[in-house]
């Protein structure tokens, strides 16, 4: 299966594509990465981090042609900031099985989901990427919310917001914390011990891994 990591600019999604990635690994399962981002900074820290999975550069506007994701494992793709690469993330989103949407809990975050100033909804790419599918239905969607604060209001508050808008959100929050924000380019161990590892038992309850 193949799992679109999408975000607005702040999001988060290379570190948790990286994190989520080990989690999955760690519990047994075959993880391959894709780096749909022209900065390719998810296919460096592959190398500098010494991950024991391939990452593989993909930043194309044919990735629905041009990359062939293997059967029988889980392929981790790391799109562009999809607000200014809609084109990458419109062609991932044509063989994506599963979409998570990372965002922090501010309102910079909010407003660049649901209302960008000039730039097209991501909510709306996704909607928009039907007609093109096999199966004419959008992918399965999921908001995960990242750099959250413990004991903070501001968590339950853009839950309730994002779902008021519409938006599956996931039980399962990313903190805020200096292991993660640090971690880009460096190994990462246990992965599976903390919050990511919740999150792939998450994903597994709600049938959204196949």
């Amino acid at each position: 299966m193949l799992i679109a990591n999408v975000s607005p600019r702040t999001g988060g999604k290379t570190t948790n594509s990286g994190w989520l990635a080990h989690a999955l690994q760690e519990v047994g399962e075959d993880v391959v990465g894709f780096d749909a981002d022209h900065s390719q900074q998810f296919h460096s820290w592959s190398i500098t981090g010494e991950f024991t999975f391939p990452v593989e550069p993909a930043a194309t506007a044919k990735f629905h042609t041009d990359i062939s994701p293997p059967s029988g494992k889980i392929s981790i793709v790391d799109c562009g900031h999809t607000e200014n690469h809609p084109d990458i993330t419109n062609s991932v989103l044509r063989v994506a099985d599963l979409v998570i949407l990372h965002m922090s809990p501010t309102k910079a975050d909010f407003d660049r989901i649901i209302d960008p100033p000039d730039k097209t909804k991501i909510g709306d790419i996704i909607a928009m990427s039907a007609a093109l599918r096999e199966d004419r239905t959008p992918p399965p969607t999921w908001t995960l919310l990242n750099r959250t604060i413990s004991g903070a209001s501001s968590t339950g508050l853009y839950r309730d917001m994002m779902e008021d808008e519409g938006w599956n959100v996931l039980t399962t929050v990313i903190p805020r914390s200096e292991a993660f924000g640090q971690s880009v380019s460096y190994p990462v161990t246990g992965a599976s011990k903390g919050p990511f590892g919740q999150l792939v038992t998450e994903l597994k309850q709600r049938g959204l891994l196949k």
